[in-house]
């Protein structure tokens, strides 16, 4: 029995040996396990508990103009958020003092009251919102985004009053635009979440945005903050600033003008305009229109297409709404000039005459006859010439170009042929994306030589079949007149970082030389013969030598029962020595006229009234053209009559006395106003005169003689605008000063006269 009983214990002994060594292991096991596979998680979650970590916002880069002017930049603004777990130990805390006799009931501070009456009084949220958030189960619920200085300061010294860390005011950083919708559909603006979604904002992204900070602290049980100890802090680094070449001057002359031709034509598919320097590329001004608010960049700023998703919205169909507004959100957001395809129309003339000129395919001496129209394939429908009067007759390739034959330039297209018009046409760029410095840019679409016919390579030549963008345009019409060298268009001039270092810079990049400066030289004198000839171009502008083409071209893709057309004008300065180049483009205009010349030319011609002298470059008049310029209205108020009269009528004018006195009271014009010679002047010489007005009609559709003298017996001055206000022709466009409006007699009324034709 007794070795039995030695023999059990030490069996025993062994089981228990064998269970402890077991445990040991399973233990080192879950240490093991602890400290090293799952160390991340156990440590991230004891840091949770004592460590509490800030991010502190880095400032995306800024945006500026040329001169340095802010288009874009990020401000500070403030988040203000609770911590339900620090609140809902506040509260504890409370309870537990008064329970331990701490602190009297009398002296508890409600602070659920308090925190959900300042919140609710600041912004706009209600006591259940508040408090629902108090009590949820994390540490971070967001009462209020882009909260001011001034509220942010005002709820933290309401909070440190009180004695309560639960609510917490962190700065971040607010993307904000102070100019609005200038460039907008050039600059972008951010997705919700900070990054670029559109434009510059997009494109260069991965400089502008910096890297976040932290401030991590430790925290005590009850989630205080510790002071001054175990507090660690990486600063954030700010992004990048960009320096493009825009120039908001010139950039708010082209929006201004195209926005005048788009309330005017009120075009279906929007419009818009290029303004770029013609021998390096930089972009000076480009833009769309209608446009958007990117402050506001979720606003339909389109009337019509605003009440559309109105009338989708009331209709209760949330599905086709969103579709709807999303495709609203597209369409506004997009930048026409480098992302939409159109036929170029008779502008793609300056790209088929300079190939067949450097090809010697014919020659300035060459004619071409036009009888209206030209059958190029048999059993085929003739292809028409835009004039419907029986067409140009005999031509040279100048008056082919400033007739804007199309007759001429099937018949150039087929000397110059298909190979080499291909040839051409990818020289020009036009087979491929420009490379500008901008998201989204889109491929055109072209009949290659392979597939190519003798009607696609007739109708092609005058800028129908093929399609392109209008960056595309403007740069291979660049390169026509600059000496010939295509150039890659940039809107970026450098790069900087926070402290001042240019961390890139951007210069001129060409792609190569497609023509001879010879053949340049031909193509630029002879688009400034379009210009110029018998001053008939709407684009013309006195003391200016300017070169330039106009295009129409119609949708042929599109099929409907009304014709669609596009209008366009291409135009640069000075002729001789091209500088600035500018393309207009409107997308289906409507008001009845369609023709480039009418429609985009006059933005051409008001956008370069303004930035040339802006730019430093003046007026030379020739001889012809001073005898014709208008007259700054003399000062003559407190002269006599004899002597008023005769300091008028020496400067051209013509004088109308009302009254019986000898000295002039006042006058009509005022000093100072322009007006055209041979005018007339209104001069009062008694005060108590009552004056006389008289109801400006609407002149839209007349002649220039015709207006002149319904003005005239009107008692009013007429002084016509516009390059073609003085040609065979020309009619008033509807754009008049005072229009339906009661004036004084001897007022000067402003009115734009066009030629609606495509000439030029």
């Amino acid at each position: 029995m007794e070795k039995s009983t030695k023999s059990m214990k030490r069996r025993l002994y062994g089981i228990v040996f064998l269970l402890m060594l077991a445990c040991m292991a399973y233990i080192s096991y879950v240490m093991y396990g602890v400290a090293v596979r799952e160390s991340g998680k156990y440590q991230a979650l004891a840091n949770s508990q004592q460590f509490k970590t800030m991010t502190v916002a880095a400032n995306r880069g800024s945006i500026y103009d040329s001169n340095g002017q802010v288009l874009a930049q990020s401000i500070t603004v403030y988040t203000v958020f609770v911590d339900p777990k620090t609140f809902q130990n506040e509260v504890a805390t409370q309870l537990a003092d008064v329970d331990k006799g701490k602190k009297s009931a009398a002296d508890m501070i409600n602070y659920e009251r308090e925190i959900i009456s300042t919140l609710t009084q600041y912004f706009d949220v209600t006591e259940e919102e508040v408090r629902e958030k108090l009590y949820k189960d994390n540490r971070y619920q967001i009462i209020a985004k882009d909260v001011e200085k001034d509220v942010a300061v005002a709820i933290n010294e309401r909070m440190s009053e009180l004695g309560i860390i639960s609510v917490g005011v962190s700065p971040t950083a607010k993307r904000y635009y102070p100019h609005n919708d200038l460039a907008s559909s050039v600059i972008g603006h951010l997705h919700y979440d900070g990054y670029g979604i559109l434009g510059l904002e997009s494109y260069y992204d991965d400089y502008l945005t910096g890297v976040d900070g932290k401030i991590i602290t430790a925290i005590d049980a009850s989630g205080r903050e510790i002071q001054y100890k175990y507090k660690q802090s990486y600063d954030a680094q700010d992004g990048d600033s960009i320096y493009t070449n825009l120039d908001t001057t010139i950039q708010y002359y082209t929006e201004k003008a195209l926005q005048s031709a788009v309330d005017l034509n009120n075009p279906k598919n929007r419009a818009c305009a290029i303004v770029m320097e013609a021998k390096t590329g930089k972009i000076l001004a480009m833009a769309t229109e209608p446009d958007y608010n990117l402050n506001e960049p979720a606003e339909i700023y389109d009337e019509s297409t605003a009440q559309l998703l109105a009338g989708i919205l009331a209709t209760g169909d949330e599905a086709a709404y969103n579709s709807a507004r999303s495709d609203a959100w597209n369409t506004q957001w997009r930048n026409k000039a480098i992302s939409e395809l159109y036929y170029p129309g008779s502008v793609f003339k300056v790209v088929t005459g300079s190939a067949a000129l450097e090809e010697q395919a014919i020659s300035l001496t060459d004619t071409f006859y036009c009888k209206g129209y030209v059958t190029v394939v048999k059993g085929v429908p003739p292809v028409h010439c835009w004039t419907t009067n029986g067409g140009h007759g005999t031509q040279n390739f100048v008056q082919a170009m400033t007739n804007s034959c199309n007759p001429a330039f099937i018949a150039i297209g087929q000397a110059l042929g298909a190979e080499k018009f291909c040839d051409y046409f990818k020289a020009y760029g036009l087979t491929e994306k420009t490379g500008i410095d901008l998201p989204a840019e889109a491929d055109s679409i072209y009949v290659p030589y392979s597939r190519m016919s003798l009607m696609d390579l007739s109708v092609s030549a005058f800028g129908q079949t093929n399609k392109i963008t209008p960056i595309q345009m403007i740069t291979a019409y660049a390169a026509v007149i600059n000496g010939g060298y295509l150039v890659t268009p940039y809107i970026v001039n450098k790069i900087v970082d926070s402290d001042g270092n240019i961390v890139k810079e951007f210069t001129p990049t060409i792609k190569r030389q497609v023509i001879s400066e010879e053949t340049s030289a031909i193509m630029r004198d002879t688009l400034e013969t379009v210009v110029t000839t018998n001053q008939g171009s709407n684009v013309y502008i006195k003391g200016y030598e300017i070169g330039g083409k106009s295009g129409t071209s119609q949708k042929l893709d599109e099929k409907g029962g009304e014709s669609k057309y596009v209008s366009s004008y291409c135009a640069f300065y000075p002729a001789e020595d091209p500088e600035i180049i500018m393309l207009v483009m409107v997308d289906e205009p409507r008001n009845g006229r369609y023709y480039g010349s009418a429609v985009a030319a006059p933005v051409v011609s008001e956008v370069f009234e303004e930035v040339l002298p802006y730019l430093g470059y003046y007026a030379e008049y020739t001889e012809e053209e001073l005898e014709n310029l208008d007259v700054n209205v003399p000062a003559v108020v407190n002269a006599s009559v004899e002597s008023a009269k005769e300091t008028i009528e020496g400067l051209g004018l013509q004088v109308k006395i009302v009254g019986e006195g000898d000295t002039v009271v006042r006058q009509v014009p005022a000093t100072g106003n322009a007006m055209p010679k041979d005018c007339t002047v209104v001069l009062y010489t008694e005060e108590d005169t009552e004056p006389k007005y008289v109801t400006v009609p609407d002149l839209t559709g007349k002649s220039l003689s015709y207006a002149n003298e319904k003005l005239a017996n009107l008692g009013l001055n007429l002084k016509p605008l516009g390059g073609a206000a003085r040609k065979s022709g020309a009619t008033c466009s509807g754009v008049m000063s005072h229009q339906g409006e009661s004036v004084e007699v001897g007022t000067i009324i402003e009115a734009y006269f066009i030629v609606n034709d495509e000439t030029g």
